[in-house]
């Protein structure tokens, strides 16, 4: 398993370790710093789909109180993604092919809107396509290190200026709220992906889609790509 390379800030001393595969993702506190290091340990494998997560031990392991991880625990069983059972504690969910399925529906109607937005605001002001641009270079970079992390993170990257681009403020709320699940799905599958290399040129092929598509044919062709991984077989 690749031990991912992760964009990291500067914590309080008591808080600086984490343990292999588990690392700190730049966030804006504790809490969901811890977060989203549970979320990108499934996404790299380090955590498992029905994992009981034991309180003491993540502690330990982070080097932090036990308050911030409750309250971390609390955001992700709020989200979905872990679930609390009596007596049993905290687990994370499976992620079954319905669940998968289920996410990734979501996720595409909700870039369909996006998308619609974003188009519109490409082709008036197409500067701000430097920054899908500078993410691709992201992911890019990301390949060529076999740094598979930091390629679901670009990855993320680019779809959030399209949601940016959209001028939609609800539609970039309703997304970040996703945006965990993404990672926890898009890296578990990338993962076991034979043609990780073709990531690049699929997002170079996507700009050019959104921007000569016409608005009947936007639903199909942002399904198509968010759905690719589904499509293996």
């Amino acid at each position: 398993m690749l031990t991912p390379r992760v964009e990291t800030r500067t914590l309080p001393k008591r808080a600086a370790a984490a343990p292999p595969g588990l690392q700190f993702v730049k966030s804006r506190s504790l809490p969901d710093q811890i977060a989203d290091a549970i979320v990108e340990g499934l996404a790299t494998g380090a955590l498992s789909p029905g994992q009981r997560l034991i309180e003491l031990d993540l502690a330990r392991q982070f080097v932090v109180s036990r308050v911030p991880l409750r309250e971390a625990l609390k955001t992700l069983e709020a989200q979905g993604i872990v679930e609390r059972e009596p007596h049993r504690g905290v687990r994370i969910v499976e992620l079954d092919a319905l669940r998968i399925d289920q996410i990734c529906e979501v996720r595409a109607a909700l870039e369909t809107i996006a998308a619609r937005g974003a188009v519109a605001t490409y082709r008036s002001e197409p500067e701000l396509l430097r920054h899908l641009h500078a993410a691709i270079a992201a992911m890019e970079e990301a390949v060529q290190r076999g740094d598979w992390a930091a390629v679901n993170r670009a990855d993320l990257a680019f779809h959030h200026q399209i949601c940016l681009a959209s001028r939609n403020d609800t539609v970039t709320t309703l997304w970040r709220g996703l945006a965990r699940h993404v990672l926890m799905i898009f890296g578990r599958e990338i993962l076991t992906e034979k043609g990780q290399s073709k990531i690049v040129q699929q997002h170079k092929d996507y700009i050019k889609t959104l921007l000569r598509v016409d608005h009947d044919g936007l639903p199909s062709k942002v399904e198509q790509h968010i759905l690719r991984l589904r499509r293996r077989g």
